[in-house]
């Protein structure tokens, strides 16, 4: 009931007649906009549930109605049911979210993606297309409290690490043999002992010499990404051992040795399919493209080289958020899900899908325990809750634009593979592990 009267006091001002034609007008001043927002020709529906101002009591209304035409805003006001059948794009969240949202100058897209905010009806990848537009829109919006009521600020815990031993972990307490990273290793002992040279791959190099050369080269696409991605995430991993090991947590130690080992034999499977069934990729790195280099160039290999210099808790959280669930649960998991769709039903190159099946096995562990990291460090620093959620939304797009990326050079796309489809299953799996993280982003 408090936060209820707390966004009565300070968010009253959003949402009356005379704001919504303040915002109009302050649209229409934006020449950002003016430049974002030529292309869009849409109107737009940002529909508010849970409504707590006394503007928005009204039953007939059922948010706010946007006519925007060609980076100009053409109209600003309430929305009723009836203007649904005419509105391209229908957005909806509760006050509080718009209100944060507006406050913060927020991304709608990145919101939509993490899933604040419903797509009711529009497209998901012409909304990522307009995302400038989008924020530019929020930042238009007007401010009547003059502050952000929602904002949190970021905090740092820094972990202290010793490398003086003082006892062995064996011979005084045990090892616990019921704890989460050891029962991973027993799952990777059991199901990670696969050798990637006995995948006969015979039926793939007669295969692939009867595909057409467009259905060539969308395989090698993805497969070039395959291929520096686990080289990137098997040589950036040791930093993160080690900080694990200095903090004595023999247990996860353990765990982690069969972790690198097999993203090691990830590298290995991916390099000798390039060498046996392609004969070599032609230039693969022509098709790692800038925001791709942003990620796996930049972006990863600086989280995890960061703990060695710094092994904070907050550099170890940036480290595994980068890593596993970016990497790993976003970028990788829409990888085998986009291999799957060409080859599966197709029953083309069974020793490629009985790898990249080996490597998601494997890879499920992986995500496992990068889960249950984040988790121990945010219940041991509550305070970085904030700086999980915004690092997590930062590299969400530059995830989601990697898919564009892929999809940028076809205008018709081999094997029917869908955009649309595969940005909808990345930002799926990236929700399913932030809800399991407990993390309101």
């Amino acid at each position: 009931m408090w936060f209820k009267k707390k966004i009565e006091k300070k968010g009253s001002g959003y949402f009356t007649e005379e704001w919504m034609n303040k915002w109009k007008e302050n649209i229409n001043r934006s020449k950002n906009y003016n430049n974002y927002g030529k292309s869009w020709n849409a109107p737009i529906i940002l529909k508010i549930t849970h409504p707590v101002s006394a503007s928005l009591r009204e039953k007939e209304i059922i948010g706010i109605f946007l006519d925007l035409k060609y980076g100009n805003c053409e109209e600003v006001r309430y929305a009723e049911s009836k203007d649904e059948p005419k509105s391209d794009v229908i957005l909806k969240a509760d006050e509080k979210t718009w209100i944060r949202l507006m406050e913060k100058n927020g991304d709608p897209t990145k919101l939509i993606m993490l899933g604040r905010i419903s797509l009711e009806k529009g497209s998901l990848v012409l909304l990522s297309t307009q995302r400038k537009a989008a924020m530019e829109l929020m930042l238009a919006a007007p401010k009547p409290s003059g502050e952000n009521i929602y904002e949190e600020k970021e905090k740092t815990v820094e972990t202290k690490n010793s490398h003086k031993r003082s006892s062995f972990k064996t011979t005084s307490k045990g090892l616990d043999h019921d704890s989460y990273p050891m029962r991973l290793f027993q799952k990777a002992k059991q199901f990670g002992v696969w050798n990637p040279s006995e995948i006969n791959l015979a039926t793939d190099i007669e295969q692939w010499k009867k595909l057409t050369n467009e259905e060539q080269g969308i395989i090698h696409h993805l497969t070039s990404l395959f291929l520096a991605g686990e080289e990137a995430v098997t040589s950036d991993l040791l930093p993160l051992i080690k900080v694990i090991s200095n903090e004595g947590r023999l247990e996860d130690e353990i765990y982690l040795t069969s972790f690198l080992w097999e993203e090691a034999k990830h590298v290995e499977f991916f390099s000798m399919y390039n060498q046996n069934v392609f004969n070599g990729i032609p230039d693969a790195e022509k098709f790692h493209k800038p925001f791709y280099k942003i990620v796996f160039y930049e972006k990863l290999p600086f989280a995890l080289s960061s703990l060695d210099k710094d092994p904070s808790a907050v550099n170890l959280l940036k480290a595994s958020i980068t890593y596993n669930m970016i990497v790993e649960g976003t970028l990788a998991e829409t990888g085998y899900a986009a291999f799957y769709n060409m080859l599966e039903e197709r029953n083309l190159l069974p020793g490629l899908r009985e790898g990249i099946n080996k490597l998601k096995q494997d890879e499920s562990r992986h995500i496992a325990y990068g889960l249950f990291l984040i988790n121990r460090i945010l219940d041991e620093n509550p305070d970085l809750q904030e700086t999980a959620r915004d690092e997590l939304t930062t590299l969400l797009d530059d995830a989601t634009n990697i898919i564009h990326e892929i999809f940028e050079p076809y205008d018709e796309i081999p094997f029917n593979l869908d955009k649309e489809w595969f940005l909808n299953y990345a930002i799926k799996q990236f929700q399913m592990r932030v809800n399991k993280l407990g993390l309101n982003v």
